[in-house]
């Protein structure tokens, strides 16, 4: 079973839990691509549009840390960086049929989990008493609501 959204995951910061967020609905994306056995060309874009967003996420996340003058944020880019590394080489292997789809997702939903809970949440933490403030955060609001589900219509 692949993750979902839960309420555990979320850290506090609309911006770091909306693109958490976006990145289960394509890691979702990617299960379904796969279980509806899309084409190896629909599997390998959505596998692409998932490392494109991980890549854009992990640079969001690192500007709100520089941002907030987090005393960590080198090590957290490394550890960033050395995600990125592995993805391009799982994504190198499934190119080459050495490794499927379904062991990216795995891997990802994996590391999702651990990475959250483990090191973001240290960020959340200290975001909370951080007396320099994110560029932007009173707009979070305006254009960032947090996703409710739709009531019975």
């Amino acid at each position: 079973m692949y993750v979902h959204w839960e309420k555990e995951l979320e850290l506090g910061n609309n911006l770091i839990d909306t693109q958490h967020r976006i990145f289960v609905l394509l890691c979702r994306k990617l299960d379904i691509a796969i279980k509806t056995k899309q084409s190896e060309r629909t599997v390998w874009r959505v596998m692409l549009e998932l490392k494109k967003f991980t890549e854009f996420h992990f640079h969001s996340e690192e500007n709100l840390m520089y941002e907030m003058n987090y005393p960590e944020v080198d090590e957290h880019a490394l550890i960033h960086a050395d995600l990125l590394m592995q993805m391009d080489m799982m994504l190198a292997k499934i190119g080459h049929h050495k490794e499927f789809p379904d062991d990216l997702l795995y891997f990802l939903n994996k590391w999702l989990i651990a990475h959250v809970v483990k090191d973001d949440m240290k960020i959340s933490r200290y975001a909370l008493h951080a007396e320099q403030r994110p560029l932007g955060e009173d707009l979070y609001s305006l254009y960032l609501p947090l996703y409710e589900p739709a009531k019975d219509r």
